[in-house]
């Protein structure tokens, strides 16, 4: 570690052009001590100078991932090791370069990050998807609909006729089954756009209070759950039960990652000044709803497809949940955003406070 210190001091010119490079830059020893860490390896990781010179390597990206696996190559080997498409933390790289610079004394990590897909251009995505599904839905429905109504009003008047027990089962099969199908066809009723003259003046505060009384009735004492409420949050106009049935799917697609292990469940509403005001940005979207978790996190590849409908990564998940509530919050005027890293999951939900900008 002195000796790499020493490096610094008698090298400043080298430190410095590493501090201005736009890449995340880690310096560390032969023992995985970190000595030097640049402005954007202190974003990348979130934490300050001090916190990562008094880590080490291993702690820092985690002894069996990867990234570290290519940092002990490179210093037993002494040689440059290049990965790409990796993850460290749950954030997707382009690249990272572990070089030797100075034979058995020090070493130095370069982080390529992905660049972040605009929310606009994900959003447009999702849109774009769910119309198409959208369009699926009305057509499945308009012609199953007047064959079905056909079907269940013949098993009625089979059952008011004089039929034996046996075809008196038979048809109240049919009965049962033409239900079925008409509670599977309703289920696709979720991407109708809902009139704007259902939309009145929603308490974002309720609809969170509602949900959280819903999920510990469902998932029992196993999940804690926190709430965090601006209680001067103005009100949305929007539908209270889709509102309802959107933050009811987030919170149910966290407690359902922690498959009966323990875990807790914030949710949070607050006002957020910096959207309110921002001269940049002419969509304002001040009012706030998330929903974070402490489970294992999604993984990187899966962050960018879990709003298309039909991904799923349950065994015996739809693919419908997260669709439904991104059509939902679109149908408000508002963005839905998600980040995630092992440990913290967040969903975060922007509305307007006034009419729906469509």
């Amino acid at each position: 570690m002195n000796g790499a210190k020493r490096k610094i001091a008698e090298a400043p010119s080298v430190f410095g052009l590493m501090e201005a490079l736009p890449d995340a830059v880690i310096g560390f020893d032969r023992g995985f001590r970190v000595f030097f860490a640049n402005s954007a390896a202190q974003q990348f990781f979130c934490l300050s100078e001090k916190q990562l010179l008094s880590g080490s390597m291993t702690a820092l990206l985690g002894e069996k991932q990867a990234v570290f696996e290519a940092v002990e190559t490179a210093a037993r080997k002494n040689q440059t090791v290049t990965l790409h498409d990796a993850a460290i933390g749950g954030k997707m790289i382009t690249s990272v370069v572990v070089a030797t610079v100075e034979t058995d004394a020090w070493y130095m990590m370069v982080i390529r990050q992905q660049p972040v897909q605009p929310a606009s251009e994900w959003n447009e995505k999702t849109k774009y998807s769910l119309k198409s599904t959208q369009m699926l839905a009305q057509m499945l429905a308009h012609e199953v609909k007047n064959p079905l109504a056909g079907i269940r009003g013949a098993a009625q008047l089979l059952e008011k006729s004089k039929v034996s027990a046996e075809d008196k089962e038979l048809v109240n099969l049919i009965g049962r089954e033409t239900q079925r199908i008409q509670g599977l066809v309703d289920k696709f009723n979720v991407f109708y756009d809902v009139p704007q003259s259902q939309y009145k003046p929603v308490n974002l505060n309720e609809v969170a209070t509602h949900v959280t009384k819903i999920a510990q009735a469902e998932f029992g004492p196993d999940i804690k759950f926190v709430e965090q409420f601006d209680p001067s949050l103005p009100e949305v106009r929007g539908h209270f039960d889709h509102l309802v049935q959107a933050k009811l799917n987030l919170v149910k697609n966290a407690a359902e990652a922690f498959g009966g292990r323990q875990g807790k469940i914030t949710v949070r509403t607050y006002y957020d000044n910096a959207a309110a005001f921002h001269p940049e940005r002419p969509e304002k979207l001040p009012l706030c709803v998330e929903i974070e978790d402490d489970g294992q996190g999604i993984a990187p590849e899966a962050v960018n497809r879990i709003f298309q409908p039909y991904f799923t990564t349950k065994a015996s998940g739809q693919g419908l949940g997260l669709p439904i509530v991104s059509k939902i919050v679109d149908d408000h005027g508002g963005t839905l955003n998600v980040s995630s890293k092992p440990g913290k999951t967040v969903f975060k939900i922007s509305l307007p406070i006034q009419g729906v900008n469509k």
